[in-house]
């Protein structure tokens, strides 16, 4: 669900780490390096920008005022608020967490730079020494290609698409421009490299992000729940992964391109390329009513996708298995609601087979039963190819919860 991860900024984590210390680069020369670092993107990808790259130099405070102000801008307090609970009762965040405020931290210890699509305009991290600006730089100005030139920026905007679209969204921009940087680096030894086409190569760097993203210089991130770990890792993890797979399916940088006018829908075509290209596999829509019922207020929804669900599962279950029952995926509609101190997190999932649904439905089961006291009641429901299911601390409340969904919900199988 990275809710407010993906949509927030077209953000690089640090990939490898630099002293707190270091010295700081004369902002002229850094602007001087993008203007260079910009014009050998342009030959690489063989776009131009069509306007001017506006760019600027930022320090932490400056980078943390900003974050906040588009978490503010993007969701409000209340919005932040009930992710934050709806998380808590899924089990993927501990009670007590202050989600916004542990959000806001963790993006601003981990960016290196960033391309803020919503301003068009590039922002140079003050901190970062000298040797590993470029590279970053190469990455952050894809960003602006890809937005100016290719609507980038728009798959990203929370208000125009589902939560679970945002995220493939953000991990298509991520994952190309992670390639980017890695060839704009391997091209100081190799003009013509491309590492996308290296299956083991991309396996590598794929294989080492979690471990660099979230070494002992990242205190913030090393501390962090595994799902907001993972939420984060995901767009470049994953994304690289997925263009890969498409490069190495003989698709051409040009065909790439044209993935922005057709971008993946779900996590699930993320995870699983082979649903996306060559043979499409298109969520399901699944909608529930809104309120629920009379007195309730949706403080939250959208579609969790199979990449939340497949944290759901992580923690108690080895990777490969909770890989596994999550795979069946076909669409959901995951809604919190509430009534004072009543709340509720209520969904109503589709299954490619009845099969899939009861794989999940057992795995969600096991891995409620090892959470540990205090827990909210889990209340599930499964008919052939649908799943509901609900938690609450009022056992009565997700009874009634799961019960609305069948009868009131709608799917539309594709």
């Amino acid at each position: 669900m990275t809710h407010l991860i993906a949509p927030l900024l077209l953000v690089l984590a640090q990939l490898a780490g630099a002293a707190p210390d270091a010295a700081k680069p004369d902002p002229a020369a850094l602007e001087q390096m993008a203007r260079r670092a910009l014009a050998r993107v342009e030959v690489m990808r063989g776009q131009k920008l069509s306007k001017p790259l506006k760019m600027g130099v930022k320090d932490r405070d400056e980078v943390t005022k900003f974050i906040q102000q588009r978490l503010a801008d993007e969701y409000g307090p209340a919005k932040v608020a009930a992710e934050g609970r709806l998380l808590q009762l899924h089990g993927l965040l501990p009670a007590g967490l202050d989600y916004g405020g542990f959000i806001t931290s963790l993006l601003a210890e981990q960016v290196a730079g960033f391309y803020d699509h919503t301003r068009q305009e590039l922002h140079i991290a003050s901190w970062l020494p000298l040797f590993m600006q470029e590279p970053v730089m190469a990455h952050e100005i894809f960003h602006a290609i890809q937005d100016q030139e290719w609507g980038g920026g728009a798959l990203i905007d929370s208000k125009k698409h589902t939560h679970d679209a945002v995220l493939a969204h953000a991990a298509l921009l991520e994952g190309d421009a992670t390639l980017v940087m890695l060839n704009y680096a391997q091209a100081e030894v190799d003009p013509t490299a491309d590492m996308s086409t290296s299956k083991f190569a991309i396996n590598m760097v794929a294989t080492s992000l979690p471990l660099q993203m979230s070494s002992a210089q990242f205190p913030i991130m090393a501390s962090a729940p595994d799902y907001l770990k993972q939420s984060l890792i995901f767009p470049y993890q994953r994304g690289l992964l997925f263009v890969a797979a498409l490069r190495q399916g003989g698709r051409s940088w040009d065909d790439i391109r044209e993935v922005y006018a057709d971008p993946p829908a779900s996590s699930e075509q993320i995870l699983h390329p082979e649903k996306y290209w060559p043979d499409r596999d298109a969520p399901s829509v699944v909608k529930l009513p809104a309120p629920l019922w009379p007195g309730f207020t949706r403080g939250w929804e959208g579609t969790a996708g199979e990449f939340h669900f497949q944290q759901m599962l992580l923690g108690h279950l080895e990777v490969a298995e909770a890989a596994k029952a999550a795979a069946g995926w076909d669409g959901d509609h995951t809604v919190l609601e509430t009534s004072g101190e009543q709340a509720v997190a209520v969904t109503l999932s589709t299954w490619d087979t009845p099969e899939d649904a009861a794989a999940f439905e057992a795995a969600l089961r096991r891995v409620y039963d090892a959470r540990k006291a205090p827990r909210p009641a889990l209340t599930t429901e499964r008919d052939g190819t649908t799943l509901a299911f609900a938690f609450s601390a009022d056992a009565a409340l997700a009874r009634k919860a799961v019960d609305t969904a069948r009868a009131k919900g709608t799917i539309e199988r594709r």
